[in-house]
């Protein structure tokens, strides 16, 4: 991975060439070093001279090619060496400047632990010349050092948290180490960056295509889709991408569109396999006469591999079912979550007079699961009432019918149609002869009904209620009993039944969670703080406690060092949370360390912005910070929308003060 193309231009002298080429005048300054002629006469120079030979050989090297470009630059570390060395010997101190364009030859050379020695020599003399901090970050990016290249990005980062070339290099570093969370974090912060500044024109494209490939991976397609399409609009020609996107819209079911992009594909690529292969299973899980005509004429063009997918689909449509046996149930085998294959299958098994019924029925619920995985919800839904058709039909085990309608709830659940949920949970319970079966969709049914739509929150607390009647030890019971409870502000019930829930599952840790959620409420802060600390121990890897926790000391101004660790650990665990930067922002606020908490809180509001949000008191600590920078603009326009944000009455009447006080004594406006 190369990243030379953001380090900057060589700097140019701002001292007269003239003066530094001619000798001094006064050859007995202690400013003056000896130096020889071409013929061998001692004369005596500047300093500078020296710096300004080095940069002319720079200069040159810059318009050369070959062995031409790496004398010039060779020349130019001696002349930069001879200039230390005259410094040095009368006192004259070696600038940051100096050192980076030292380092920046010396990496042109390939010398890269040299230039690391010159460029932290740069930060020791002048610790916020940005340059030498961009230069050692691509050094150890392209040195593959992709971790100590983070590490040490990030350690500098709030003193240039506006810059992008920084932002660059630490989401390139974090791409190269996988790490998801945070590459999204900081192309996110890069994307916003150049949208407000110029910079390097290849970034847009860098941005998206690198926030497109990061959220595919992570299966969030919708936003794939919005920042995959962003980058073709800047680079249409480039087909490989193009697949992507005809991947994408095939996860998120938008076969029309997928289709659309393959054919453009095909236009421009004739004959590509992998694209015809896409194209032809997309065919057959959307509509099958469609299918048909495009295997015909592939197959009149001799591109139907006789053991290949599209073969074994062609012979399902062609009812030659032996043929599409022999080729799609190894297929399915081999790819057991390959949609076009799982439903070709189906096509054999329900022509098949020797099929057993219930066996048919468990790959019907299985492909469905399989088509809720791609959000092809109303597939899900065709494939469970056909299940669900044949179960009655057959007059099988009740059981089985109960299972197929919860599960049938969930796929309107995911498609957000809440009701309908709640009518298929209801049937569930109907059909289900199993005590078991039957308290947990009673449950299920409970988790529903406590949302809102439908604000049935009463109802949803007595159905957990006669459930534990009957079954005092079930501790998921008492944990959603707890939510319900807290939702209606029966603050002491909830934390009883958070209290029985612990006592008979002592190692959830989001049993302790919550119980601390409900005891902050009421007041109990030291029985709070044991269970956060209980809940962190059970699940060290779970951000949401350490965070809660050092909110809390940050809030009530104690213990802030340890808050500070706390916070730091809930963002090192998931740095694309907004709650935790502004958390951390709010904390170095509270330490007095303005420029770190600019940049969190910052990072928080900009993860917002990715999803279209807003959040109120992150809106209001930037106003905070910004006020503590005597930024005043800044500071009115994010209480202003703090202040449309908030709906307590509280909240706004604080803004408000806040608001008043900065118009009438901007500067006596502390919080």
């Amino acid at each position: 991975m190369k990243h030379a193309s953001i380090i900057p231009i060589l700097l140019v002298s701002v001292l007269d060439a003239g003066s530094l080429f001619a000798s001094p005048q006064n050859t007995d300054s202690v400013f003056v070093c000896r130096d020889v002629d071409s013929s061998g006469r001692a004369k005596s120079v500047w300093p500078a001279y020296y710096y300004s030979l080095g940069l002319e050989n720079l200069n040159k090297a810059r318009n050369s090619e070959g062995r031409e470009r790496t004398e010039e630059i060779i020349e130019a570390v001696r002349n930069f060496q001879d200039y230390i060395r005259c410094s040095e010997s009368v006192g004259v101190p070696v600038s940051a400047v100096f050192r980076w364009n030292k380092a920046l030859a010396h990496y042109y050379l390939g010398q890269w632990k040299d230039a690391v020695s010159e460029l932290d020599l740069a930060e020791k003399s002048d610790p916020n010349f940005r340059e030498s901090y961009i230069l050692k970050g691509t050094i150890l990016l392209n040195s593959g050092e992709y971790e100590k290249a983070a590490i040490y990005l990030e350690s500098h980062l709030s003193k240039f948290s506006e810059d992008p070339d920084f932002y660059y290099l630490l989401s390139s570093a974090e791409l190269a180490l996988k790490n998801d969370a945070k590459s999204v974090l900081y192309l996110s912060s890069l994307r916003d960056l150049i949208k407000q500044k110029d910079s390097n024109p290849k970034y847009p494209e860098f941005v998206y295509l690198s926030l497109g490939k990061t959220y595919f991976a992570l299966g969030q397609n919708t936003k794939a889709l919005f920042y995959i399409s962003g980058y073709l609009e800047m680079r249409p020609e480039n087909w490989e991408i193009r697949f992507l996107l005809a991947k994408i819209l095939d996860q998120l079911g938008k076969f029309s569109q997928a289709k659309k992009q393959l054919q453009r594909i095909l236009q421009e690529i004739q004959g590509n396999s992998s694209v015809e292969l896409m194209l032809g299973e997309m065919y057959f899980i959307e509509s099958r006469s469609m299918a048909a005509g495009y295997f015909e004429d592939l197959k009149k063009k001799g591109k139907l591999n006789k053991d290949g997918v599209l073969f074994g689909l062609y012979s399902v449509l062609n009812s030659r079912y032996s043929d599409a046996r022999r080729i799609l149930f190894p297929l399915k085998e081999r790819f057991p979550k390959r949609l076009s294959i799982r439903l070709g299958v189906l096509e054999i098994q329900k022509r098949d007079p020797n099929i057993n019924k219930k066996e048919y029925i468990r790959e019907l619920v299985e492909v469905a699961s399989i088509a809720l995985q791609s959000q092809l919800t109303t597939l899900a839904e065709t494939l469970l009432l056909e299940s669900i058709k044949i179960t009655e039909e057959e007059k099988l085990d009740p059981r089985i019918l109960a299972e197929q309608y919860d599960f049938l709830a969930g796929v309107y659940e995911q498609s957000g149609s809440v009701f309908r949920s709640i009518i298929s949970v209801r049937k569930a319970i109907q059909f289900t002869s199993s005590p078991e079966d039957s308290k947990k969709y009673e449950l299920h049914l409970a988790f529903l009904l406590r949302g809102n739509p439908p604000g049935k929150v009463q109802e949803s607390e007595e159905i957990i209620q006669n459930i534990l009647k009957n079954d005092p030890n079930n501790h998921y019971a008492y944990y959603l009993l707890g939510i319900v409870l807290f939702q209606s502000e029966k603050l002491e019930q909830s934390r009883g039944a958070f209290e029985q829930a612990i006592r008979l599952e002592p190692k959830s840790s989001v049993y302790h969670f919550y119980r601390a959620s409900t005891l902050e409420k009421l007041g109990r802060l030291p029985e709070m703080e044991a269970d956060l600390r209980k809940s962190m121990e059970l699940d060290p890897e779970n951000p949401i406690a350490y965070n809660y926790l050092g909110y809390h000391y940050s809030e009530k101004g104690i213990r802030l060092d340890e808050a500070l660790d706390l916070i730091r650990k809930a963002v090192e665990l998931a740095p694309d949370n907004e709650a935790y930067q502004d958390s951390l922002g709010w904390i170095y606020y509270k330490k007095g360390r303005v420029d770190e908490a600019l940049l969190h809180l910052n990072l928080a509001f900009q993860i917002l912005q990715d999803k279209n949000e807003y959040d109120p008191t992150i809106c209001e600590h930037l106003g905070d910070v910004h006020h503590e920078r005597r930024e005043f603009a800044d500071a009115r326009r994010f209480w202003e929308k703090s202040e449309t944000l908030f709906q307590k009455k509280e909240d706004k009447v604080r803004i408000r003060e806040k608001l008043e006080r900065l118009r009438t004594n901007p500067v006596s406006n502390k919080s």
